[in-house]
């Protein structure tokens, strides 16, 4: 597929693994452009690996796409190249939106007490607030709301956090659902939302490797 070239303006904001340009003359619309960066532990860990950008980028594309098509309304509009693609502008909310179907990893960390493998049904949704200095602490579903956070047009109440919580669950077991046809076990994932100029709620962000933890045939041993 050809796509009218985009002229990129200035740089809206960089993070660790991708860069948000503006699109000169588009007031509407950014490009969002892939990193070949690997990063653990809110940063500390990191290092390049050659052709990650072009994975993530499909990736995100691929999943963007099938989320479009069942409804789910996120900030993609379509991919530009092999490392980048064209979002709807927005303000990002600065909470990471984790769902959980099995305890392992960090939970585990946080809750000794229960052992790995526990399923969680319904979903254990999490909420962190962005603060990489403060290694983004864990906010309960009241501090979230109490917040009060401003962001765009909107401020989030209750209603707003509670449809994001409804659309981090709904995601999940859409892409669960989607990956249990190919034999692999989503066992979390973590998402993003944003609000645009017109305060429209959306999945924003990125939907990649970095995103979630797939255990092949539901086995931890087969993980990649």
């Amino acid at each position: 597929m050809v796509h009218a070239k985009v002229e990129t303006g200035k740089l809206v904001v960089e993070g660790k693994t991708k860069k948000v340009f503006e699109i000169i003359g588009d007031n509407e619309r950014v490009l969002i452009v892939s990193k070949d960066r690997i990063t653990a532990g809110d940063g500390v860990k990191a290092h390049d690996m050659a052709g990650k950008s072009v994975i993530s980028t499909a990736t995100t594309s691929s999943i963007f796409e099938y989320l479009n098509t069942v409804g789910i309304k996120t900030h993609f509009l379509e991919k530009y190249d092999e490392k980048s693609f064209i979002a709807k502008k927005c303000d990002m909310i600065p909470i990471e939106w984790v769902a959980r179907r099995v305890a392992t990893g960090s939970f585990l960390k946080r809750n000794p007490g229960v052992k790995e493998g526990f399923r969680f049904a319904p979903l254990k949704l999490e909420t962190f607030y962005k603060d990489d200095a403060n290694h983004d602490p864990m906010w309960s579903y009241e501090e979230l709301i109490s917040a009060g956070l401003k962001v765009g047009p909107l401020t989030l109440g209750r209603r707003e956090v509670d449809v994001l919580m409804k659309s981090t669950n709904c995601i999940f077991e859409i892409l669960e659902k989607a990956w249990t046809a190919h034999d692999c076990s989503l066992i979390d994932m973590k998402v993003e939302y944003g609000v645009t100029p017109k305060g429209e709620l959306v999945l924003a962000d990125v939907i990649d490797s970095d995103s979630w933890r797939l255990w092949p045939a539901g086995d931890k041993r087969l993980m990649v």
